[in-house]
């Protein structure tokens, strides 16, 4: 039976609610679990899974407040130290005591400090256009204004604890061209990801399903300097995919695209043509490279 057969959805609980996921292949096989950006759907990876060995069994889930998961509770701000028990919870659900981690632009912030507060369960890493996890400061002042002032504002508060009830509604072909067009996808990957975008909102008409919280940056008050000594550190074997538009959002990164810098010799990367959700629009550019960094075994690396 084919991966493709064998999707299925999958419901964890959490204190905060439901985590909503998608699985392929059997429970028995090593373990892979993907996580996405900020926003979208866990479906986004269904494109590329099915390109991968179908010798593994594949997780996909939302964050809270993306795609057909819970949101957290009203009031906070998510920040990706909210995120990092997602994964845990998953951990636990399916008891695994190592798995390998594949995740896409916030999704690999959020894996790169879990792979600090709990070393040792990620056996391996691929990072698909990790944008948020390199990202790095220069004055506190701003990066605070920029991330959280807004969000404690009288207009940005209601805002984002306004619930899905104040939430703009929208014709179903609007919302998908607004989607299209903030992320540059053609009609036959957008497909994949329509369903836990929007949910109806009454009278033919539809709303996203994310939460507004979301839209907010991640930015973490790091330089430079601290997040090559942080991340180069770790000796879990990483293939990093960048893409060919974002490339320039790393000059304040070098390390990130040099192999050298990583003393344990556990990195390596590769430049894709495309743009920030390429391993959705475009899985065949990377399909064969995450196999077989899959398969191959960690003293080869």
């Amino acid at each position: 039976m084919s991966l493709k057969q064998m999707e299925k959805a999958v419901t964890i609980k959490a204190p905060w609610g439901n985590i909503s996921g998608i699985t392929w292949g059997e429970p028995s096989n090593p373990p892979v679990l993907l996580a996405p950006g900020r926003i979208v759907p866990c479906s986004s990876f269904r494109p590329l899974v099915l390109k991968l060995p179908s010798s593994f069994f594949y997780v996909a889930f939302d964050f809270p407040g993306n795609g057909l998961s819970d949101h957290l509770p009203k009031g906070l701000r998510y920040t990706i130290y909210d995120l990092i028990p997602t994964i845990k919870k998953i951990v636990e659900y399916y008891k695994w005591k190592q798995f390998v981690y594949i995740a896409h632009s916030l999704g690999t912030l959020v894996g790169k400090h879990f792979n600090i507060i709990y070393p040792g369960y990620m056996s391996k890493i691929v990072d698909l256009d990790p944008l948020p996890a390199y990202h790095t400061i220069d004055n506190l002042s701003d990066w605070y204004k920029e991330t959280y002032e807004g969000h404690y504002e009288d207009k940005g508060y209601a805002k984002h604890t306004g619930g899905k009830e104040s939430a703009p509604k929208y014709k179903y072909d609007q919302a998908k061209q607004i989607i299209q067009k903030a992320q540059k996808l053609s009609d036959e990957a957008i497909e994949h990801i329509m369903d836990r975008y929007l949910e109806p909102a009454g009278d033919g008409l539809y709303r996203f399903t994310y939460d507004q919280r979301m839209k907010s940056d991640f930015k973490l008050p790091v330089k430079a300097n601290y997040l090559k000594e942080m991340y180069t550190a770790s000796a879990t074997p990483t293939l990093a995919i960048f893409a060919t538009e974002t490339n320039n959002y790393f000059k304040k990164t070098p390390f990130a695209m040099d192999e050298k810098a990583w003393p344990n010799g556990n990195y390596r990367y590769k430049i894709v043509e495309g743009g920030h959700d390429v391993h959705l629009e475009n899985p065949d550019c990377m399909a064969d490279d995450i196999s077989n960094f899959l398969l191959e075994c960690k003293s080869k690396l």
